[in-house]
């Protein structure tokens, strides 16, 4: 046991230096992490390192709720240390192994002074060039250079049309850069798992890609010395992406944007009971937003008090809407009752957009389940809600709480749970849909399935367009209700068809907006 004095070195020696920090044997997620005095972790932005302590021979990194993440053997004396590192095993997860490796500050802070060196050199040449091409090597090329940045298999069918789109089209020539997802800047989910299912169906697809497992800022120099017109990264959350890739390292070239999500008019922000999504400060750096459907007039309104250009929108109708309506219907449970499919958003907690009912609500429906023998009843949470469970301190529901559900869930004859693919085939095959995902709300309105919302109290509120949309769902904020409700629909017609075929009109207008896409990435280059 470490005693006070030993202690006493070894928080004088941590508060003293900077620190690189990262998983074993990869690219760190920071070099300037500093421990400060008053146990708090600055200059790095995670939730899951805020901060730290030592204690019972170990140095502990804590989350924001004081809860320990990582765990640091600490040897007798910092003199011990080999080579000025500590590895420590992420608690979450303990096959994750974290390295921490200590700086001088005249080293750290020299480092800082070359990476912004190299940045303010880049952004000089990035705008002297087009004044002063010879003061700088010029490659010309024929094609026009696009590049994916590409992390996550589920929200793939978003964009797979222009992908396939522009790879058979000479008159482009396409990078897809796949890496690892990461959840509040750290890689928490099984990494060999997402990235390579996600090289799996870019294979299928019969297209190359270049795996970026931990060199993100070789990866980022390459790309600009291929000199990519365009980028185009699945999410708008830079906390999805290493620091390399984040929204101020690509503003070099011209940033596109392709939601995810068919539209974001339906919520204001997380934590605000007011304002547009569209507001988001990454569309500071976009050059273009191809948008579902036009702005409405709140969206207008709310881009005009912010900074963020009405410039950058042009609706092309939704590709990702175009690819549910054409899901072939697939049911993964061989069981001939009719199918419920019960689909779970991550936001359990209250640290975003608190829609997530699943600790409320998931013993009520493996019971409910397990009562209806007659019903084929398939769980799709969200990929991130195991996630979130394990990293957020949640009341009365652990991650071995939710292992232990899915595992008694799928026993049953007629469950099932839908992991790592698209959802799309089930929600084409389901006869009634039981929600609290607000993307799901008006996603399988789509594909004209009844839909029951169960709404949380508390919830981000939804704006008057958001409101609208709801005209097409089934809304109920109470479990046993909300399955009542499903019931009733299994026997009786929808009278929400009507609401979601106008609902989803403008979604799914052009057959083709991957072409339009296209042909604005011409126009720009002047083609």
């Amino acid at each position: 046991m470490m005693d006070d004095k030993q202690q006493q070195v070894w928080e004088t020696y941590l508060t003293q230096k900077w620190f690189s920090f990262g998983k074993q044997g990869q690219e760190p997620y920071t070099r300037q992490m500093i421990l400060s005095t008053d146990g708090q972790i600055t200059n790095y932005g995670s939730n899951n390192e805020k901060f730290w302590q030592v204690k019972d021979d170990k140095l502990q990194f804590l989350d924001l709720n004081h809860q320990p993440t990582t765990s640091f053997s600490l040897p007798d004396d910092p003199s011990a240390m080999k080579h000025f590192t500590l590895i420590g095993t992420y608690l979450r997860n303990p096959n994750v192994k974290h390295q921490l490796v200590a700086h001088d500050a005249v080293e750290a802070l020299r480092d800082v002074r070359d990476d912004l060196v190299q940045n303010v050199t880049d952004r000089f040449w990035d705008a002297k060039s087009p004044i002063y091409p010879v003061g700088r090597k010029i490659k010309t090329h024929s094609h026009i250079r696009i590049a994916f940045i590409l992390n996550s298999v589920e929200t793939l069918p978003a964009l797979m049309p222009l992908i396939k789109a522009l790879q058979d089209d000479a008159m482009f020539e396409l990078k897809l850069l796949t890496i690892s997802r990461i959840y509040n800047t750290v890689n928490v989910f099984d990494e060999m798992q997402t990235r390579s299912g996600l090289e799996d169906v870019l294979h299928k697809n019969g297209l190359n890609y270049i795996s970026v497992e931990s060199d993100f800022d070789g990866a980022l120099k390459k790309m600009r010395l291929w000199q990519a017109d365009f980028i185009v990264r699945q999410s708008q959350w830079d906390n999805d992406y290493p620091d390399a890739f984040n929204a101020d390292r690509l503003d070099w070239a011209r940033l596109i944007h392709i939601p995810y999500t068919i539209t974001e008019k339906m919520t204001a922000p997380a934590h605000l009971d007011h304002g547009s999504m569209l507001t988001n400060d990454y569309y500071l750096h976009v050059w273009r937003y191809f948008t579902a459907e036009p702005l409405f007039p709140s969206e207008k309104k709310a881009i005009e008090q912010s900074f963020v250009s009405k410039d950058i929108f042009q609706p092309v109708g939704s590709m990702k809407a175009k690819m549910i309506e054409q899901a072939k219907p697939v049911w993964p449970i061989q069981h001939g009752g009719k199918r419920i499919l019960w689909t779970a958003h991550h936001s359990v907690g209250d640290s975003w957009f608190r829609f997530g009912t699943f600790p409320e609500i998931y013993k009520s429906m493996l019971a409910w389940t397990k009562a209806h023998q007659e019903l084929s009843v398939l769980f799709n949470p969200h990929p991130l809600l195991r996630e979130v469970i394990e990293t957020e301190k949640l009341h009365g529901l652990t991650v071995a709480d939710y292992d232990d559900f899915l595992k008694e869930f799928t026993s049953l004859p007629n469950a099932g749970v839908l992991q790592h693919t698209t959802q799309y085939g089930a929600s084409a095959a389901a006869d009634v849909i039981l929600t609290d995902g607000y993307s799901a709300f008006y996603e399988m309105q789509i594909q004209r399935k009844p839909i029951v919302a169960l709404l949380r109290p508390g919830h981000t509120p939804f704006t008057p367009e958001g409101k609208q949309i709801l005209r097409g769902l089934h809304v109920e904020t109470d479990i046993t209700h909300a399955q009542q409700e499903v019931l009733r629909l299994l026997r009786t017609p929808d009278d929400k068809r009507g609401s979601q075929v106008a609902i989803t009109k403008a979604w799914l207008a052009n057959d083709h907006p991957e072409y339009a896409i296209m042909q604005a990435m011409r126009g720009e280059m002047g083609y």
